[in-house]
């Protein structure tokens, strides 16, 4: 088991994170977990939460999408 573990802890990379309630959830309608610089633009699930590489405050690093609307949660 020890040697499975160290073999597999290390970083792990996606390119997005979906988050189902159900294995038979519809991906369409999976919230997901994304990242990238600027303001989000890309049309997904409600209850989605982007996370934003470029920002320099708290004040708009992370985003929800809410009612097909991506809205910035401020951290200050």
């Amino acid at each position: 088991m020890a040697r499975f573990v160290k073999k597999m802890r290390g970083p792990v990379s996606f390119v997005g994170v979906g988050v189902k309630h159900a294995a038979n959830d519809v991906d369409g309608t999976t919230p997901r977990i994304i990242s990238g610089a600027g303001v989000p633009t890309d049309v997904v699930a409600d209850g989605s939460i982007y996370l934003r590489s470029d920002s320099l405050t708290a004040g708009d690093a992370i985003y929800a999408r809410i009612a097909g609307v991506w809205v910035v949660l401020d951290g200050t």
